[in-house]
C-alpha cells in the first residue's frame, strides 16, 4: 500500500472515532472526547512533520474552517492559506453540486513556481506545498526516513 494512502486511513479511522465520542455528547463521554480528539490531533501534527521531511516537500499544513491546526516546513501567509484552503474547497463543493462529482476528495493549485495539493480529510484539510516539478505521487509514496 502507498505510505501516504495508509496515513490517511488511518486518520480517517482515528476522525471517526472522534466523531462517535461528540456524536453521544453527554457529560460522561467528556473525558473519551477530550482523549479521542487529542489522538487525532496529534496524529494529524505527526502526519504534517512527516510529510515535510520527504524530498522537493516545502511545507504542509492541516487545516479546518479557515484555521490552520498542524503546520510543518518553510510556509510564509499562514493566515492567507487557511483562508486559501477553506475558500477552495467551499468553491469545490459548490462546484460538485453543478458538476455531480461526488464529495471532493483532492484539489491541487498550480502556480508558475509553486503548486499546493489539498487532500479533503473531513473536517480537516491537508495542504501539501511543493515545487511545480515536484510529482507528488512519487513523493508520497514512500515512507520518509
Amino acid at each position: 500500500m502507498h505510505w501516504f494512502d495508509s496515513q490517511l486511513k488511518a486518520l480517517h479511522r482515528l476522525a471517526g472515532i472522534y466523531e462517535e465520542c461528540r456524536i453521544k455528547d453527554s457529560n460522561e463521554f467528556v473525558e473519551e472526547t477530550r482523549q479521542a480528539r487529542t489522538i487525532f490531533i496529534d496524529n494529524v501534527q505527526t502526519l504534517v512533520e512527516t510529510v515535510v521531511k520527504l524530498p522537493d516537500i516545502s511545507g504542509c499544513v492541516a487545516g479546518h474552517e479557515g484555521f490552520i491546526l498542524a503546520k510543518a516546513g518553510s510556509i510564509s501567509g499562514l493566515d492567507a492559506l487557511g483562508a486559501m484552503i477553506q475558500e477552495s474547497m467551499d468553491i469545490a463543493q459548490r462546484g460538485n453540486e453543478i458538476l455531480d462529482l461526488g464529495t471532493i476528495q483532492q484539489l491541487l493549485v498550480i502556480g508558475e513556481n509553486n503548486k499546493v495539493a489539498m487532500i479533503s480529510m473531513g473536517a480537516i484539510t491537508l495542504a501539501i506545498l511543493s515545487s511545480t516539478q515536484t510529482n507528488l505521487t512519487k513523493c508520497l509514496s514512500k515512507k520518509p526516513r
